[in-house]
């Protein structure tokens, strides 16, 4: 029983040491966008893509902010989409334990 519990306790180490490793070796992509009055604009959908790590998605909330958490560092391409308005794709260079900042303005297309 003893054993078990020793080998219960060591797992438990190496995954707390694995997720504190994970948090040293990647950083994040955050930001906000806004219309063409500089209101947040909200259900924007955001997707940030790297050939080495793919690709994540995620919706603007309705002041117009998102955010990746837990990138691997490089040069992600960043998307941001909503059917009334102009895609805008802009660049975003993730650092270790450093935060990118990416905001965007979306303009509405005309019916």
């Amino acid at each position: 029983m003893r054993g078990l519990k020793r080998a219960g306790i060591a797992v438990c180490l190496v995954m707390l040491a694995a997720a504190a490793i994970h948090a040293q070796v990647s950083g994040q992509i955050r930001g906000t966008v806004i219309d063409e009055e500089e209101k947040g604009l909200g259900g924007v959908k955001v997707e940030a893509s790297e050939p080495n790590a793919g690709t994540r998605g995620a919706t603007t909330d309705k002041e117009g902010r998102f955010r990746f958490v837990g990138l691997r560092p490089g040069v992600y391409k960043v998307t941001f989409t909503l059917p009334s308005h102009a895609d805008v794709q802009k660049n975003a260079v993730v650092r270790l334990d450093g935060t990118a900042s990416v905001n965007a303005k979306m303009f509405r297309i005309p019916d």
